[in-house]
């Protein structure tokens, strides 16, 4: 064996709080990384941490701290108690890991990280800026202040004395609207949007937090500098709170620049257009961009622009933080701006001065235009979801907004950026005089960063690599301050969507944060389905698995008990004398999707969904310590799996009818939402039971319900052994109109982002911009590949590919250990597996029933292994195996 090969690697991937860049730190962070070896069956035995003040100081070994040697195999959610008593709020701290394993040998430090300590006292002012209502000039529109410019004097520093720059900022007033309510630039380059928004009954107090974010720009800074704002606020409150800090190398930390009235502000009212016309869903509505190039300031942002016709910027005298709200770090990560320029982009000629550009996949965002006019016009501009039957845009979404503006060009360069956030593949654009080309418009999109090579898929189904296609770009799209819904219309987080949404990210992106902070944020603000509360328990259990951090558990362990009372005014629905619970959820959406579904006093959705969020509870129980309550909510759990059996199965059909009534009366129909959800939490006595229940769920190979429920309809026939009929669903060629199939999804209604429905005909105001649409990439990676955590963190996690007709499959995913890789190929007489486990992490490969085990290759030589159940368990490092 060469030296290279057997080199245990420096860490990689460091994280505190699930964040590489973390400002929400106070007394214990949380630290994570992930373990590298070239030796197969690598276990990491200690790990040694070591804290500076400053990239310096940690180059020359000067530590703050130093754990010294800890012996522990553990590399993610690891707790330093001893750290503790060094940290102080406001302070800047570096950190790097060293590790040992279990062959003698150690690694390099990792490469270095920075952390943020909360800051005590962060403002000073508890006021924010804003422009004045100025007197408007002839021919101007009234100043209104809906959308503002703003530059802070330049001001000058010294980047070699300077470790680490820091921006952070929130504003306030974009309430009203439902999303961040500003661009941040620095030298002209954007560095962040924000604020994200705030959070009602803050873990579960009667205060709401307001959300700062936090900006690490020590890169975008000069010895001369700017910073620049486009905020957008409707509310009266509307102000924007900004200040750089900056962490010398000799240890000092001061405050380069803060918001206050010597800074410059313009009002945008002339500049966009705005005289109060609203682009409007029944949920909010933002300002028209009806851009003006005589009064938008071309190259506002950078430094050497000359803003001196601008006025100096008013405090709001309202306060910035209320009594009863609270300030606190945003707890993911920072939301950017995108130039999305897809290679699938193209532009269409409809007729003289007319034309349609089709960015090549929805964005959400605005754009950024660099237009050259030979001459002074106004032109139309159109943007929208999908196009209408005659190839112009459909710029009054079909969910509400109305995307129709119109913009003043002058003769010349016309260069500026929207800022309102919308959703959109087709821009039309009507009236233009002269060459227009497709890259005089790309998108701004805003999202969350997101790393392509950490997630893929390949087979020899091109239906389906289309589908992880759409659920990838679908997570990469949306992924802003929160979950939610859809950002074109109700804009709002709902666990139902956190179930879809959570678990598709979590095969894509190492990126936990955004599901932990999502989840905490709907334990405080729940939404109104019934059975919706219940998923967000789930949920809360899946960032323990994937994170192995149970602190979210242990904190909120009394809300999530809380999530089961679903009786009239909050009581427990558990009714004693029948074992079953009372109430009814969602079942699906819209109505008419239901599959005529008959609701009773005791419904089988909704006790199926209890019945396996009860083991769960029962589970969480545990790990938090609760004996007494693990047993309560086991022995819930089976009273309502013996119960539903009892009452409400038909053994004869291998159904499940809907519902019994107050007498106990079953009421004899049969939605295939009964069945379907009984059969996704494990409601069945065995396995012949369960095959009875999937040959029904299946449909014959036709989807039933939205494309929300089949989330529910896949995962139970993939759980109980049943892929080839969830693939045979997945990969339905009809790509006609209207087709509940991701044939039609992808061919006919074009989507590019999961939709809201199958088409508009099952939902006339559907948004093409879905989460919850997104299942197929979940269903491959955990369902068909079977990748899964059974020990939470991964340090033991399954295989069980279930390829059905699939002959050829490669899939990457990330996980708290790593990057799993896993292919599989069948051939004639026999079957391949191949995959690579991550350090510190151990695989339990599940063959198919009935097959027999060949032979273990770890890339040397054959391994000898015994056999049980089926079952291969195995240590890091890469494997070939081969069954028949």
């Amino acid at each position: 064996m060469t030296v290279a090969v057997d080199r245990l690697l420096q860490p990689t991937h460091l994280n505190v709080n699930l964040l590489g860049f973390a400002y929400n730190v106070r007394k214990h962070p949380r630290f994570s990384w992930w373990d590298h070896s070239n030796r197969p069956g690598s276990i990491q035995t200690d790990f040694e941490v070591v804290v500076s003040r400053r990239l310096h100081e940690l180059a020359d070994k000067d530590y703050l701290f130093d754990s010294k040697w800890v012996t522990s195999s553990q590399n993610s959610a690891v707790l330093i108690p001893e750290l503790s008593q060094f940290l102080e709020p406001g302070r800047l701290y570096y950190w790097q890991v060293r590790i040992k394993d279990n062959f003698g040998r150690t690694s390099d430090f990792s490469q270095p990280n920075k952390f943020i300590c909360v800051s005590d006292n962060l403002l000073a002012k508890n006021h924010g800026i804003w422009s004045h209502s100025l007197k408007q000039d002839d021919h101007e529109l009234p100043h209104i202040g809906n959308v503002v410019f703003m530059r802070s004097p330049q001001f000058t520093l010294s980047k070699l004395d300077i470790d680490t720059a820091i921006l952070t900022a929130f504003s306030r007033g974009n309430e009203p609207v439902l999303t961040q309510g500003f661009d941040l630039y620095v030298n002209g380059t954007s560095v962040g949007v924000g604020s994200a928004r705030p959070q009602a009954n803050y873990e579960g107090s009667d205060k709401t937090a307001v959300y700062y974010n936090s900006y690490d720009v020590t890169e975008s800074l000069n010895d001369e500098n700017v910073i620049a704002v486009l905020a957008t606020e409707q509310a009266a409150r509307r102000a924007f709170w900004g200040q750089l800090e900056v962490y010398l190398n000799n240890g000092e930390k001061k405050v380069a620049m803060v918001s206050d009235e010597n800074w410059k502000a313009l009002d945008g009212s002339n500049a966009f257009g705005d005289y109060g016309v609203r682009m409007r869903s029944l949920y909010f509505g933002m300002v028209t961009e009806n851009v003006d190039m005589n009064y938008y300031p071309q190259n506002w942002s950078v430094l050497d622009y000359n803003d001196h016709a601008w006025s100096n910027a008013r405090y709001n005298s309202e306060k910035l933080i209320e009594e009863t709200e609270t300030l606190r770090p945003y707890r993911s990560e920072n939301s950017c701006r995108i130039i999305k320029n897809e290679p699938t982009k193209s532009m269409t000629k409809l007729g003289p001065q007319h034309y349609v550009i089709d960015l090549g996949k929805e964005i959400i965002g605005s754009l950024r235009v660099r237009i050259h006019s030979e001459q002074a016009q106004r032109i139309d501009v159109a943007m929208g979801e999908q196009l209408a039957d005659n190839g112009q845009v459909r710029h009054h979404l079909a969910c509400g907004p109305d995307y129709l503006e119109s913009w003043t060009l002058i003769a010349g360069n016309n260069d500026f950026e929207t800022l309102q956030m919308k959703n959109f593949r087709y821009i039309e654009i009507t009236g233009f005089v002269g060459e227009l080309k497709q890259d005089d418009l790309k998108g701004w999109a805003i999202a969350q960063p997101f790393d392509e090579d950490e997630g893929s898929f390949h087979s020899d189904n091109v239906l389906l690599n289309r589908e992880y296609a759409l659920s990838k770009y679908t997570i990469e799209a949306t992924n802003q301050d929160v979950y939610v819904d859809s950002q074109a219309r109700e804009r709002k987080p709902y666990e139902g969507d956190l179930l879809v949404n959570g678990n598709t990210s979590y095969v894509l992106s190492s990126h936990y944060s955004l599901a932990r902070h999502s989840i905490d944020y709907l334990l405080d603000d729940p939404t109104w389905p019934e059975d919706y509360k219940l998923f967000n328990v789930e949920m809360a259990w899946q960032d323990y698995l994937y994170t192995n951090d149970k602190e979210l558990l242990e904190k909120r362990y009394d809300v999530l008990k809380e999530k089961f009372k679903r009786g009239q005014n909050g009581l427990d629905n558990f009714d004693e004398t029948v074992g079953l619970v009372t109430n009814d959820g969602l079942i699906d959406w819209p109505i008419r999707e239901r599959d005529g579904f008959v609701e009773g006093k005791y419904n089988t959705p909704f006790n199926a969904i209890y019945y396996g969020v009860y083991q769960i509870m029962s589970h969480i129980a545990a790990v938090t310590e609760h004996t007494d309550d693990r047993k309560f909510y086991a022995d819930r759990a089976a009273m309502i799996k013996k119960q539903m059996i009892h009452y409400l199965y038909d053994s004869e059909r291998g159904v499940y009818y809907d519902s019994l009534d107050e007498n106990l009366q079953v009421n004899q129909h049969a939605a295939h939402h009964s069945s379907a959800y009984a059969l996704c939490y494990g409601m069945y006595e065995d396995q012949k039971m369960a095959d009875e229940l999937s040959q029904f769920v299946a449909n014959d190979g036709k989807f039933i319900g939205s494309v929300y429920f089949i989330y529910f309809m896949l995962k139970g026939l993939i759980d109980t052994g049943h892929s080839e009929d969830a693939l045979k669903l997945l990969t339905n060629p009809d790509n006609r109109k209207d087709q509940k199939t991701f044939a039609a999804i992808l061919d006919n209604l074009k989507a590019t982002i999961a939709p809201e429905a199958w088409s508009n005909y099952y939902k006339p105001n559907l948004t093409l911009s879905h989460p919850w649409g997104a299942t197929p990439g979940l269903t491959i990676v955990q369902g068909i590949m079977g990748i899964v955590p059974l020990k939470p963190g991964f340090d033991l996690f399954r295989l069980r590919i279930q390829p059905g007709q699939l002959k050829q499959i490669a899939v990457t995913t990330p996980s708290s250990k790593g990057i799993i890789q896993a292919k599989f190929s069948a051939e004639q007489q026999q079957s391949k597996i191949s995959v690579n486990v991550p350090m510190n992490s151990k695989i339990q490969i599940e063959l198919p029933k009935g097959s027999q085990l060949i032979a273990v290759n770890d890339g040397e030589e054959d391994i000898q292994l015994g056999l049980e159940n089926s079952h291969v368990v195995l240590p890091s490092g890469n494997y070939v195996i081969t069954y028949k």
